[in-house]
């Protein structure tokens, strides 16, 4: 954070930008005729917000159709009146507030709940896709506002139950009937029921509010929530996660019928039983032809079984792309203190990916699809990324089988940072 006592440049208030005048962002972006997305990003090591004036400069501008803030606060120190007299807000059809830098802030500036509400109801028209924060989301417009063209909602953060809002989410969500694709992926505080995550708990009346939806991630996923019996034969896409247990994730698949679904993405804690829950997916979800699985051990220092997951999955003919996080035992993962040098960080991540060369190889072997990509999550001194592998063809049949990192891969990276 920046020092209280130091002398302030450009603003007279440390939380608000002061280089992004209003004036000149209306002059500026009213001249582009042709302007139709601006996206608000600033490397910050402190709090910094964007204010009213200027927000409501770039929102009103007319041509405009996809808005994006991203480590700026969202008009943190006081709300738009309602009785703000400005030109009205662009049909904006693409709305995302991203926060990531400063999340861990975001409830101590509730201001920017209200300077939300106060957009989205102007703007709920119009929208096509909504991403919000939900440590500031303004929920009681998102529930009681229609949103007649809404396709895409994305709610993420850590979720704080609240005495004013005790409607279940699927209550919440039932302005929206042309909703294709609904991601709530949110984390809960320590000490907070599960249950407060429930989309549709036992014994609440309604229908599916989206009867045309295609993708679906839900956090801690529990099978008592009824979404699961009632899943539209249009889904496609479906991501389960943060589950403890196999025998939950088991249950839930169980009480899901969606016949076209080709991409799945769930995690889950295994024993002697997850067998099952293999045979599960390959029997209910046949055309999958995208499958993320992290499979997390009971205990570390057991043995994954690599020849039996690879032949339970052999039986998804459509399976085209494979994922999966199999978790290692401590002696190849421990990662070195942060404090080590750059020599030993690279024998840590070299030995890394010997053993992950192994378990592709291992699972390429059995898998019979053709073209498969197998893609191994890696764990490094910092995060974690996808690694893709090929297999390596054998000399002579008498050879074990061999895989090695597929350079094609290093262009489609995808990022999972671990906490």
């Amino acid at each position: 954070m920046r020092d209280t006592h130091e002398e302030l440049k450009c603003t007279n208030d440390r939380w608000l930008c002061g280089i992004m005048s209003a004036a000149f962002l209306e002059d500026t972006l009213q001249a582009m005729p042709l302007l139709r997305s601006v996206s608000l990003q600033i490397r910050a090591r402190e709090v910094h917000g964007i204010g009213w004036d200027s927000l409501a400069a770039i929102l009103s501008t007319p041509q405009l159709r996809s808005f994006t803030v991203g480590t700026f606060l969202f008009s943190p120190r006081e709300a738009p009146p309602e009785t703000w007299a400005g030109d009205t807000l662009a049909p904006i059809t693409t709305f995302r507030y991203e926060q990531r830098v400063f999340r861990s802030v975001l409830r101590a500036y509730p201001v920017q709940q209200d300077s939300l509400a106060f957009v989205l109801t102007r703007l709920h028209r119009s929208l096509e896709s909504l991403l919000l924060p939900i440590e500031v989301a303004p929920m009681a417009v998102v529930a009681h506002t229609q949103w007649p063209q809404l396709r895409e909602l994305s709610l993420n953060g850590e979720f704080h139950p609240s005495a004013e809002h005790t409607a279940p989410f699927i209550s919440l969500f039932s302005g929206m009937p042309k909703l294709r694709v609904l991601n709530l992926t949110l984390a809960l505080p320590k000490g907070v029921d599960r249950k407060q995550l429930l989309l549709w708990p036992g014994g609440y009346e309604s229908g599916l509010p989206w009867p045309d939806l295609e993708a679906l991630t839900i956090s801690f996923p529990d099978p008592e929530d009824q979404i699961f019996a009632h899943l539209p034969p249009s889904l496609r896409r479906l991501s389960l996660r943060c589950t403890p247990h196999h025998c939950l994730m088991l249950e839930i698949l169980r009480r899901s019928s969606t016949p076209l679904l080709d991409s799945l993405q769930l995690e889950y804690r295994a024993d002697d039983a997850d067998d099952d829950l293999l045979c599960c997916i390959t029997e209910r979800f046949p055309h999958v032809r995208v499958l993320e699985i992290h499979r997390f051990q009971a205990s570390r220092d057991d043995p994954v079984p690599m020849t039996s997951i690879a032949k339970r999955l052999a039986a998804l003919r459509s399976l085209h792309a494979l994922r999966a996080h199999l978790e290692l035992p401590p002696s190849v993962t421990a990662r070195p203190p942060p404090e080590y040098r750059t020599a030993r960080v690279k024998r840590y991540i070299s030995k890394d990916t010997d053993a992950l060369c192994e378990i592709a190889a291992s699972l390429g072997s059995v898998l019979p699809q053709p073209g498969l990509a197998v893609w191994l999550l890696q764990q490094e001194v910092c995060g974690a990324r996808w690694r893709r592998f090929r297999q390596i063809v054998k000399g002579s049949i008498d050879e074990c089988p061999q895989a090695e990192l597929d350079p094609r891969g290093d262009r489609e990276l995808a990022v999972r940072v671990f906490g």
